[in-house]
C-alpha cells in the first residue's frame, strides 16, 4: 500500500507542475471578457470537444456513478451518465449552433435579449447560487480522494483543493481550463481502461462478473410495480420519470455546458463537438463509473462506504503504477469541473448583473472576476466545511435551473411568440409549486432527494401551459423580442 501512495504523490506532483505552467502560460493571453469566459472563441474541435466531456464526467458520475450501481444496479445512473449524456447531444443537435451563432457570452445573455432584465438577472443570481454550491461538493470530493486514498485529514485535503483551484482559474481563464480539460479526458481515460483490464482480470472476465449478477443489475427499467431506487408505485413512477427529464431539461441552459460551446471557433465546430462528447459521455460514464460499481457488488458484497466502489476495485486489483494514474485522472476530473464551477459565478456577475450597477472597462471587468472566483472559491469552501448537506444543497440549485429557465430558453429559441411575462410567470408558478409538492412528498417519504425530484414530472408539463397560455393572451402588452445578434 505505501509503494501505491508514493506512486500516487509523483503523479500527483507532476500534473500540478503541468497546471501551474499552463495558468501562468495563459495569463497574458487575457485582455478581455471574451478571452477570459469563452477562450476568445477560438477551440478547435478537439479542445471543444475534450473540455465540454472533461466538464461533464466529474466525481459524481464517477465515484457517484459507481455508488449507485452498487447500490441499485445500472436502474442507479440514469439520471447520469445516461439522461445526461443524452442532454449533451440534445444540446448539440439543436441549441449550441444557433446560441454560437448569435455571439453570446454567458446563458444570461439570451435571456436579456429575449425575455428582458428581470429574466437575465434571476437566471444569473440562480446559477451563481448553484454552482458556488457545486463547487463546494466538488472541493468536498477533492477531500475525500486524499482523506481516503492518500491518508489525509478533510480539512487539509479542502484548503489544498481550494488554493489550486483559485490559482490556476483566476490566472489562465478559460484558455487555461480548455486546454486542461482536454488533457484530462486523456489521463482518466488510460487509468479507468487500465483499471478495468485488471478488475476484469481478477473476477475472471467479463463473463464471470455477468454469471455472478442477477439480470435485474442490467436493466434501465422500473421494477416491478414501477419500483424505482425503493420506491414503488405512483412515487416510484414519478422519480423514475424525473431522472430522465433532470438532465435533457435542466443541463441544456446551464452556463458550464453553454460556456464550453460558445468557446469553440464557429457553429459547425461547437455543434459536433458537442454531439461527439455527448456519445463519448455514455461511453466513459458507463465504463469509468457504472462498471466498477457490478465489480465491486462482486468483490465487495457488504461495502460499508459504497461511495468507494471505485477506487477500491482499483485499490484490491491493479498495480501501483495503475492505482497513481487512477488518482491523478481521479482528481483531474474533479478538477475540470471544480474550474467550471469557479469561473461562472464571476462571468455571470460581471456580465449580467454588474452592468446595471456600475459600467466598467474591459480591463477592470477581468481584474473583477478574478477577484470574485477568489470570492466564490472561498464560500464554496465554507460550504464544504460547515455545511454537511451541501449535496442536497447542490441538487436543489440544479433543479431551480430547470423550473427557473428550462421552458423560456427552449421555446424561446423556436417558439416566436414567447415573450417576458410569460417567462416570467411560468419561473414563478414551476417555483412555487415545486416548493408545495416538494414539501408534501418529503412529508410522505421523509427522503429530501424524493421531496427535490419527485415534482418535476407534475410541474414541468403545468409550468409549460402557464407559459404558453401566459404569453399567447399577453402578446399586445409585451411584444415578443427578437434574438439577435451581439456585436463582434
Amino acid at each position: 500500500m505505501e509503494e501505491k501512495i508514493l506512486a500516487s504523490w509523483i503523479g500527483i506532483a507532476l500534473y500540478m507542475i503541468l497546471v501551474i505552467y499552463v495558468g501562468v502560460k495563459y495569463y497574458a493571453k487575457i485582455k478581455s471578457i471574451s478571452d477570459f469566459v469563452v477562450a476568445g472563441r477560438s477551440l478547435g474541435f478537439w479542445v471543444a470537444w475534450g473540455t465540454i466531456l472533461a466538464t461533464w464526467f466529474c466525481s459524481g458520475t464517477s465515484l457517484g456513478g459507481a455508488q449507485m450501481t452498487y447500490l441499485f444496479g445500472m436502474r442507479g445512473v440514469i439520471m447520469d451518465p445516461i439522461a445526461s449524456a443524452l442532454a449533451v447531444i440534445l444540446f448539440g443537435l439543436f441549441f449550441v449552433a444557433k446560441l454560437r451563432k448569435l455571439k453570446y457570452i454567458t446563458v444570461a445573455d439570451f435571456f436579456r435579449y429575449r425575455y428582458g432584465p428581470e429574466m437575465e438577472i434571476a437566471s444569473a443570481i440562480v446559477q451563481i447560487l448553484g454552482y458556488i454550491g457545486w463547487l463546494g461538493g466538488l472541493l468536498l470530493a477533492y477531500s475525500i480522494v486524499f482523506q481516503i486514498l492518500l491518508g489525509w485529514e478533510r480539512e487539509p485535503g479542502l484548503y489544498l483543493a481550494t488554493i489550486i483551484t483559485i490559482f490556476y482559474t483566476t490566472l489562465g481563464g478559460m484558455f487555461a481550463v480548455a486546454l486542461l480539460d482536454f488533457i484530462r479526458v486523456f489521463i482518466f481515460w488510460v487509468a479507468m481502461w487500465f483499471g478495468l483490464y485488471f478488475a476484469f482480470a481478477y473476477v475472471g472476465g467479463a463473463g464471470a462478473l455477468v454469471s455472478k449478477l442477477s439480470p435485474d443489475d442490467f436493466s434501465i427499467l422500473p421494477g416491478s410495480g414501477y419500483e424505482y431506487l425503493g420506491y414503488v408505485g405512483l412515487f416510484g413512477l414519478l422519480y423514475y420519470i424525473a431522472s430522465w427529464i433532470n438532465q435533457p431539461l435542466g443541463s441544456i441552459s446551464c452556463q458550464d455546458l453553454v460556456q464550453r460551446g460558445l468557446s469553440a471557433k464557429d457553429e459547425k465546430t461547437s455543434s459536433r463537438a458537442a454531439i461527439a462528447a455527448g456519445v463519448s459521455y455514455w461511453i466513459i460514464g458507463l465504463t469509468g463509473g457504472a462498471l466498477y460499481g457490478l465489480i465491486a457488488k462482486v468483490l465487495f458484497p457488504v461495502l460499508d462506504q459504497p461511495e468507494m466502489a471505485m477506487p477500491m476495485v482499483v485499490m484490491y486489483t491493479a498495480p501501483a503504477w495503475v492505482f497513481a494514474l487512477f488518482v491523478v485522472g481521479l482528481l483531474a476530473t474533479i478538477m475540470s469541473s471544480a474550474d467550471s464551477a469557479a469561473l461562472i459565478p464571476p462571468s455571470m456577475f460581471v456580465r449580467n448583473i454588474l452592468p446595471y450597477i456600475k459600467s466598467v472597462s474591459e480591463e477592470k471587468a477581468v481584474q473583477i472576476m478574478r477577484i470574485i472566483v477568489v470570492v466564490g472559491t472561498l464560500g464554496a469552501l465554507w460550504i464544504a466545511l460547515y455545511l454537511p448537506s451541501i449535496y442536497f444543497l447542490t441538487q436543489m440549485a440544479w433543479y431551480m435551473m430547470m423550473f427557473v429557465q428550462a421552458i423560456p430558453f427552449i421555446m424561446g429559441i423556436y417558439w416566436k411568440k414567447a415573450n417576458r411575462i410569460g417567462a416570467i410567470t411560468q419561473a414563478v408558478f414551476n417555483v412555487a409549486m415545486w416548493i408545495v409538492l416538494g414539501l408534501y412528498f418529503y412529508g410522505q417519504t421523509g427522503d429530501v432527494w424524493a421531496a427535490f425530484y419527485m415534482p418535476g414530472p407534475i410541474v414541468m408539463p403545468l409550468g409549460l401551459v402557464v407559459f404558453v397560455v401566459t404569453s399567447l393572451l399577453t402578446q399586445h402588452k409585451s411584444p415578443p423580442k427578437e434574438l439577435v445578434e451581439l456585436p463582434a
